[in-house]
């Protein structure tokens, strides 16, 4: 299927041709669906739960980089390039950067900021620029609780939140839930419907990670925290969804291999769930320009030598195609959930900081540090099981023609379908066989549309 730029996108004229079968038409489907591009070290703020850690250094992706990488991942065919850091807004060449999301057409660009640094210059930029959504961060709905881990910073968020309504774009608000304000995000899940914040609120739990490993005592969530949060979520869903928030606890299933009845009980799931959740579909690109796979990562540590390469001294096409190929392979293996749960969020049994800080600070191949396990394929994800419903197919096929540079129809490499919402960047799921259905009600809404 070929594409133009994101403005003059358009899917064919039957359901035939609305499937893309992967990079170059080969086929073979798509099996990279994301790219996280950490394009600078450096922050303005010093978040206790902050993932990279030393944000204080100065290092950053030159902009020639960062305009290769996004090349690439078009031309590869991903789904998304998230440009993050450190504090993206900080970056030296922030216009270039922003310049440089143009060369996205199919491929969606999103952006995340604490959002304290958004002055007319970069609200302008970010108006000019190909980023289809812009994710702010944002820990609640007072100071007390906002402050609690991110300093006294809840003001300049808020300003700089309402300033992104200026772009235009997309806005998602993630928070990192902890032990000071875990009992009021719903709280500010209504402030941000009330307000016309956000369209989507997503949660998640603080990562053995970085600056975190110094304060995960004071930060950490115990097993009963992740069912409170997702039981406090779950009878609101529906009434935020129809005010036009979309909320979300990113780190309920892996931190407990259980899904929620109600956020978990269709066929839809965030990409950014998606790609925690298989692991083979993810890339990370550090400040440094180190090219590393994720299976068996969290927050940005890495278990053993995940890094194929650099950016900075290799093609970016190249290293893409690599890890492609690497995903594709039968001898790829990644830490069980379990053992991720153990060590990215001090859950279950042997969960214990100083053998955490052992296996992250070694040198050490991956096999010799953990338990690993051959990695585990989007077809086998529980959330196919899900019964697929008729209208929600109707609305696909509905917004794919009337909407077409809003949707992406792609077959993935584990034969699953992939409907994938380019503003909202969720992915609906499709067993193989049940491409038809959907493919049946595109065609009658063409001849409908004549």
């Amino acid at each position: 299927m070929e594409y133009c730029t994101t403005a003059q996108a358009s899917i064919p004229a039957s359901a035939a041709g609305a499937v893309e079968s992967g990079p170059g038409g080969a086929g073979a489907g798509l099996q990279v669906l994301r790219l996280v591009v950490d394009a600078i070290q450096e922050c303005n703020l010093r978040c206790k739960y902050c993932h990279p850690g030393e944000v204080w250094v100065r290092r950053h992706l030159d902009v020639e980089h960062v305009r290769g990488v996004v090349g690439a991942a078009e031309q590869h065919g991903c789904l998304e390039v998230v440009l993050s850091g450190g504090e993206i807004t900080m970056h030296p060449q922030l216009a270039g950067i922003l310049d440089a999301t143009h060369l996205a057409g199919r491929t969606v660009v999103s952006l995340i900021t604490n959002a304290t640094l958004l002055d007319d210059d970069r609200i302008h930029a970010l108006r000019r620029s190909n980023v289809t959504r812009i994710c702010v961060s944002v820990d609640g709905v007072d100071d007390e609780t906002h402050n609690s881990a991110r300093g006294r910073t809840r003001d300049r968020v808020m300003e700089g939140l309402r300033r992104v309504r200026e772009t235009g774009r997309e806005i998602t608000v993630i928070s990192v839930a902890h032990e000071r304000n875990i009992q009021r995000l719903t709280e500010l899940s209504f402030l941000l419907a009330d307000e016309g914040l956000a369209s989507q609120h997503h949660m998640c739990a603080p990562s053995y990670s970085g600056q975190a490993r110094r304060y995960f005592s004071q930060l950490r969530l115990e097993r009963e925290d992740y069912f409170a949060l997702q039981d406090a979520i779950d009878p609101v869903h529906a009434e935020l969804a129809a005010r036009g928030v979309y909320v979300t606890f990113n780190s309920f299933w892996p931190a407990t291999g259980q899904r929620s009845p109600v956020t978990d009980a269709g066929r839809a799931i965030t990409l950014q769930q998606l790609v925690e959740q298989r692991k083979d579909s993810l890339v990370h690109v550090r400040p440094d320009g180190e090219f590393r796979l994720a299976p068996a990562s969290w927050g940005r540590e890495t278990v053993g030598g995940a890094a194929l390469g650099n950016v900075c001294t290799d093609d970016p096409a190249a290293l893409l195609r690599q890890a492609d190929r690497r995903y594709r392979s039968a001898e790829l293996r990644q830490l069980p959930r379990e053992v991720e749960a153990q060590h990215k969020f001090q859950l279950g049994q042997g969960a214990d900081t100083q053998a955490t800080d052992s296996i992250i600070d070694s040198d050490a191949n991956t096999d010799e540090l953990v338990c690993t396990v051959p990695v585990r394929r989007l077809s086998e994800l529980s959330l196919l099981d899900n019964p697929l419903d008729d209208e929600l197919l109707r609305r696909i096929a509905r917004r794919a023609v009337e909407r077409p540079t809003a949707v992406r129809f792609v077959r993935h490499a584990s034969g699953v379908h992939l409907v994938f919402d380019r503003l909202a960047s969720h992915v609906t799921l499709l067993r193989a066989e049940e491409w038809p259905r959907l493919a049946a009600l595109l065609d009658a809404e063409f001849a409908r549309l004549g």
